[in-house]
């Protein structure tokens, strides 16, 4: 049976070596997202850290290697799929302009093109919390858990970064896109508009501001994930 004929399981206990794969880039990320902020003060160091090592192997390039190459399972199974596009699109789009009403407020007065556009190019953050982890832990435990489990580790790594009043309001952001994701299990849905939009008001509530050059070094590593994503569709298709 096609993993896309199975129907949907709200509960579940199914816990496998993927599901531990996904704890362990979950823990990585707690430890790399506080380290970048309180402990690396250089941009070459924080490129290396969080850029290259976090958000190009660990996030992307290692959950792609292990579903399509080591655990020999289709793209699909990291959001990366043709199925339901158009509903996918459709949201993603409804999310970014509802978004975008807010986001000019917050970004008058602000050099706000290099930050969404840093935001536009952070593939790297969607991927890994909607494609690898909430499909990891709805395999593992069922719908409404992955939801959760979802949100609480989009949550997770912000501890000790962000305020207590805006941990809440990402685990509700979080919970909330992770059910919207859910519908389509399409990562269309979510990148590149819903999530640029979303994540620069994230970012700028909280006083974060992105440089050209930061969007250059994000916008190099969008373009190796994108090569690998595309190579491995190029092989499965062979």
């Amino acid at each position: 049976m096609q993993r896309g004929t199975e129907r949907p399981r709200w509960f579940a206990w199914a816990p496998n070596i993927d599901t531990l794969m996904a704890l362990l880039t979950e823990a990585w990320m707690i430890g790399a997202y506080y380290t970048v902020n309180h402990w690396i003060r250089s941009d070459v160091g924080a490129a290396f850290q969080f850029g290259l090592l976090t958000n190009l192997l660990v996030n992307v390039l290692l959950p792609l290697w292990w579903i399509t190459i080591y655990r020999k399972q289709p793209l699909s199974e990291l959001g990366i799929t043709t199925r339901r596009w158009l509903p996918a699109l459709i949201i993603g789009i409804v999310l970014a302009v509802f978004g975008s009403f807010r986001l000019r407020e917050l970004a008058a007065g602000t050099d706000w093109l290099p930050h969404v556009a840093y935001n536009a190019v952070i593939l790297w953050e969607p991927f890994f919390i909607f494609a690898w982890l909430q499909l990891r832990f709805d395999r593992a435990f069922g719908i409404l858990p992955g939801i959760l489990l979802t949100g609480l580790c989009f949550t997770a790594y912000h501890i000790g970064t962000f305020p207590p009043a805006s941990l809440v309001v990402l685990l509700i952001s979080g919970l909330i896109y992770a059910a919207i994701f859910r519908l389509t299990r399409n990562l269309l849905s979510m990148w590149p508009l819903a999530w640029c939009v979303a994540s620069s008001l994230g970012t700028l509530m909280e006083s974060y501001y992105f440089t050209w050059q930061q969007v250059a070094i994000w916008s190099v590593i969008l373009v190796i994930q994108l090569f690998f994503i595309g190579y491995v569709w190029w092989k499965q298709r062979k």
